[in-house]
This record gives C-alpha cells, structure tokens and sequence, in this order.
C-alpha cells in the first residue's frame, strides 16, 4: 500500500506542477490578445475617422466648398481711465478697463472658376458675425451682436481671362484696413479707415484682371457701410485700380463717388474720395505701406463756413517678422476733419458706443468740432502654433483740440494697452 500511495501522491504533485506553470501562460496570452483586439480597434477607429476625413474632403473638393473662420478677443486698459468706460474716437476697440468679445466669424465660401460648365463659374459667399463689432460692421444685423457682413452671389463670366461678377454685400474696395482685425496689422483701426471709409457696401462689382500685373475693380453701390450710420440708399460708384510693377512693389488706386447725407440741417452732397496706397516689400522679413486720400463732400458740414465736409490723412506702416512666430507692426498717422463732419458722431448709449467724444451723451453725440488728429501705434505679435494670434499693442492719440476724457475731464490726448487674442479655425 505504502508504493501506491507514494506513486499517487507523485501523480498529484506533478499535474499541480503542470496546472500551475499553464495557467500563467493562458492569463499571459489572454492578456496579450486582448491588448493586440484593443490595438485593432483603436486602428480600425482611426481608419474609420480618416476615411471620412477623405470623404470629406473629397466632397468638398467636388463642390469647391470651403469652411472656416476665427474667434477673436481683447481686453484694452485706457491709462485716462475715462468715467464714462469709452476710449474717445475709436471705432470697435471702444470698452475702456474691461475685457471684450469682438467676434466669431463663420465663412462659408464657393469660388467661381474657369471652365465649360456654367456651374463651374458661379460662387458664393456668406459670412456670418456673433460679438460686439457685429454692432459696428454695419452687415445685415439680425440682432445686437449678430450680422450678416457678407453675403453675395459670383459668377467668373467668359470674357478675355475672365470677368468677376459679384451681386450682394461685399466688403468696401476702398483702403488697406478692413473691418476684420485679423487681416489688419494691428489690432485697432486707423482713423483714416475708421472716421473716413466705407466699410461694407451693397450692390455690384466687376473686376477684371488684365494680368498678373495689373486689375481693375468697379462697383455701383446702393448702400455703403460706415462709422456714420445713414439710411440712404442712394447710388455711389467705388473703383479701385492695382497696378505690380514688380514682386516687390504693390500700387492701388481708389476712389468713391455719389450723393451722401450731411449732417443734420444740411442738404448733403456728392462726396468725392480719392487716395491709394503702396506696399514695399523690402525683403522677406521687412515690409512698408504708405497710405494717403483727399475726401469732400459739400453742403454737409455745419461749422464750415463754406459749408464743405472735407477730411484727409496720410498713414504709415512698417511690418517686420523675426520669425514665424514673433513679428512688430509699427503704424503712424495724421488725419484732418476740417469740416466736423466724420468725427465725434458717437453717443454713450450700450449700443453704439464709437466714434465718441468728450461732450457726448447717451441720447446726443459732442459738439461738432474741427479738428486734427495724430496718433502712433506699436503691436507685438506672438504666434505659439499657426492657428493662434496673440498681440500686445500700445496706442497714443493726440488732438488739436479737447476731445479725449481723463475721468470726467476733457483732455487733448489718450494712451491706451490692449491685449488681444485670435484663434482661426
């Protein structure tokens, strides 16, 4: 008995032995299937999102449909610290010592191009605004901060190189800014665009491009979009004419003619502008534009004794980037309101707060005033990755007259530093 025992117990010991060095092996190979199926997912997910990412873009690239935009906010510390919480003759950086959305853009865009079929030459765009500039942009306004800035039909006609046709709300050809910060050089617009041009205008406008040197733009406009608000609908003509010489050399020519509203108790006029501005490409890293215009518009002024409202001004910019990621833009400018007529039309009320001068109210802007303008900007901007814009921006301004405020004083000049960040997507 005692042989048979002491060979069962050897049998028992043995299959222990071998269940206990299985085991492990079964838990380690089930450990490393299940590891490698949650690789195989996470691969067939991936696949999954770039297939659709094709097919996307792919259906984009069929329709030609293009989608994008930018949010875009500041914060600006007026050193006057104005009682009333404005910086004076600004146009969208108006809110002194406080933060401030400025915009989400969402662009929807179809571009006309060459080609056999009809619908090959037709576009469109739309481009939607939410923020507090959608206050100021002058688009079709759907409610406070919300607006329609753009919203035309294109179609590239079949004429020479081909002719562009556009028919809607289109942004003004007139002047280097434009009413986006974004593709502006600096964060806060100049007076000359800000007091003096067109914003948005609505109707239509041909361009055509000769070459690669050279386009002509022209537009008959039934409605122009400005810092001075106005109900006229009456027809204008804008043109614009640009010229390359060189790769290096950029010359524009502008200019806006037709009947305009003056001020209150005038009979209005036909304004006359004309200016342009040229960018210099001095090297890959270092770039300059000088802007300059001569604007007039009779019967419209009500301290002029001839009754004229005539505005001018010249600006400078200097544009350097030491990298792709930090770059400086330096602007100075001098702008004339020798007839009262562009400046100071702003009231205190929420909505809206530009364009205003010491004096002004919440139901009634400032005294009318002649007056000269100078101002110096100088803007820092870092960008940390590609789709992010961030600027330091320090501004002077400085007047012939007492337009600015320091508290509840009236003063002639104002400093202000702002902030601002842009995310474009």
């Amino acid at each position: 008995m005692f042989p048979a025992a002491r060979l069962a117990g050897r049998i028992l010991l043995a299959a222990l032995i071998a269940v206990s060095t299985v085991c492990p092996l079964q838990a380690e190979t089930t450990e490393k299937s299940g590891a490698m199926l949650r690789e195989l997912e996470h691969v067939a997910l991936r696949a999954k999102a770039a297939e659709k990412a094709v097919e996307k873009r792919l259906l984009s690239e069929s329709l030609r449909l293009h989608f994008y935009g930018y949010l875009d906010a500041s914060y600006t510390q007026n050193f006057n610290n104005p009682s009333n919480r404005i910086s004076e003759l600004r146009i969208f950086d108006v809110n002194s010592n406080q933060s401030r959305f400025n915009l989400a853009q969402f662009v929807l865009r179809r571009d006309a191009q060459a080609g056999n079929d009809w619908l090959d030459r037709v576009g469109f765009k739309i481009k939607f605004n939410a923020g507090r500039d959608s206050a100021f942009i002058g688009g079709n306004n759907i409610g406070p901060w919300t607006d329609f800035q753009e919203y035309y039909l294109q179609y590239l006609a079949p004429v020479g190189g081909g002719l562009d046709l556009k028919l809607g709300q289109i942004n003004s050809i007139v002047g280097y800014e434009v009413v986006e910060s974004r593709h502006n050089a600096n964060y806060s617009r100049s007076w000359l665009f800000g007091l003096g041009q067109p914003f948005t205008t609505r109707g239509a406008r041909a361009t055509y491009e000769f070459d690669k040197r050279a386009s002509l733009s022209v537009g008959v406009i039934e409605y122009v979009n400005s810092s001075r608000a106005s109900t006229s609908h009456e027809p204008l003509v804008e043109t614009a004419l640009t010229i390359s010489p060189s790769d290096r050399v950029t010359l524009t020519l502008y200019g806006l003619a037709g009947p305009r509203p003056g001020a209150s108790g005038t009979g209005g006029g036909t304004i006359l502008l004309a200016g342009g501005f040229a960018s210099l490409h001095l090297n890959d890293r270092l770039s300059a534009v000088i802007e300059s215009y001569y604007a007039n518009q009779p019967n419209s002024s009500t301290i002029s004794q001839a009754k004229n409202a005539r505005w001018d001004g010249l600006a400078g910019y200097l544009l350097y980037d030491a990298n792709q990621r930090w770059g400086v833009r330096l602007r100075g400018e001098v702008f004339e309101d020798a007839g009262g007529f562009v400046s100071c039309g702003g009231t205190t009320a929420y909505q809206p707060r530009a364009n205003v001068c010491a004096g002004a109210t919440s139901v009634a802007s400032a005294s009318s005033v002649a007056q000269t303008l100078w101002e110096f900007t100088g803007t820092l901007q870092y960008k940390p990755v590609s789709s992010l814009t961030t600027r330091l921006e320090y501004r002077y301004d400085k007047s012939n007259r007492n337009v600015f405020q320091v508290g509840g004083r009236a003063t002639s000049y104002q400093p202000t530093l702002s902030f601002e960040a842009i995310y474009a997507f």
